[in-house]
């Protein structure tokens, strides 16, 4: 375990970054909700066999309206019906993200480190949030049949239903694995073993 003194400044560091950066500002909410959009179309453009998602920014900068359509439900006239959600960026991605960087900043490890730490982890926090969302969109498709994207039935809905409800949907399993991730890209084993034994002078 690290030192007591060492563990009480690393959570006030950690606090202290993540209470600036999650401060409610327009400016945070709008350029991560662009940078969300963006990343998300390039994962998106495309779902399953035939669908498309478009991800528009909406009133509130927090907010993504996101429209999920199949190609081969077009009408002649290039029209089609889709089905959509409203999701709150801020709570799905922003948080999670600002957390680790809180956490990989006041770690008490090397500046190089932290910096690689940083770069894998945001990394996996991204992967984390668009599996999230994905399995969003699995759910949108299942409660949507009329789209003819999905046919989830049996074990596969059994599957999906968990996903949905225990990840997608709740926010706290996140933050979990987020902790995990920083946990992991930041520490080595000899991190711990040199500090376990140290008593405060």
């Amino acid at each position: 375990m690290l030192r007591s003194k060492t563990l009480i400044l690393f959570l006030l560091k950690a606090l202290l970054i993540y209470g600036l950066l999650s401060a409610p500002l327009t400016f945070y909410d709008k350029s991560y909700g662009d940078f969300y959009r963006k990343v998300a179309g390039m994962f998106f453009s495309k779902f399953r066999d035939t669908g498309f998602v478009k991800f528009k920014e909406w009133k509130d900068p927090a907010t993504t309206h996101v429209n999920l359509g199949n190609y081969a439900l077009v009408r002649q006239d290039g029209t089609s019906k889709t089905a959509y959600v409203d999701i709150n960026t801020r709570y799905l991605g922003y948080l999670p993200t600002i957390l680790l960087i809180s956490l990989v900043i006041a770690s008490p490890v090397s500046w190089k480190r932290r910096l690689l730490a940083l770069i894998s982890g945001l990394v996996l926090v991204m992967m984390l949030v668009m599996f999230k969302q994905w399995i969003a969109l699995l759910w949108l498709s299942h409660e949507t049949p009329w789209l003819q994207l999905t046919n989830f039935t049996g074990t596969g809905k059994t599957v999906l239903t968990f996903l949905n409800t225990f990840i997608s949907v709740s926010s706290s399993s996140v933050l979990y694995f987020v902790v995990a991730i920083w946990l992991l890209v930041t520490f080595r084993v000899e991190d711990f073993k040199t500090t376990k034994a140290q008593p405060d002078k």
